[in-house]
C-alpha cells in the first residue's frame, strides 16, 4: 500500500515565504533609512512611505492567502488529509491478490 504525502522540496507557499522574508528585510532597511530622514526633519517622505507601506502590506496579505488556498486545494486534489493519504486502489489490488492466494491454497489442500 502506498502512502501519499505532500511533494518533497520547496512548495509554492514555502518559496513565497522565503521571498516574503527577503522583502521584509529590504523593507526594514528602507524603514531605517526613512527613520533617519524623519529625524533629519524631512516629513514629506513619511507621507509617501506610509501610503506605500499600507498598500504593500495589503498585497502581501492577499498573495499569502492565495498561496495558502492553492496549497490546500492541491492537497485536497491528491486526497491528502493531515499531511498523508492512502492509495486505496493499490490497497484493493493487494488485498485481492492475497485473497486469490488464499483461495488457491485452500483448493490445493
Amino acid at each position: 500500500m502506498t502512502l501519499i504525502t505532500p511533494d518533497d522540496g520547496p512548495t509554492g507557499l514555502s518559496t513565497s515565504i522565503t521571498s516574503l522574508e527577503r522583502q521584509l528585510a529590504d523593507m526594514k532597511e528602507d524603514l531605517e533609512a526613512l527613520y533617519l530622514k524623519i529625524r533629519a526633519g524631512d516629513l514629506d517622505e513619511l507621507k509617501n512611505a506610509t501610503k506605500a507601506t499600507a498598500e504593500i502590506r495589503q498585497w502581501l496579505k492577499i498573495a499569502i492567502e492565495a498561496e495558502a488556498t492553492l496549497e490546500k486545494r492541491n492537497k485536497q486534489r491528491k486526497g491528502i488529509v493531515h499531511d498523508y493519504a492512502l492509495d486505496f486502489d493499490e490497497a484493493r489490488t493487494a488485498i485481492e491478490y492475497r485473497l486469490d492466494r488464499l483461495r488457491r491454497a485452500r483448493d490445493a489442500g
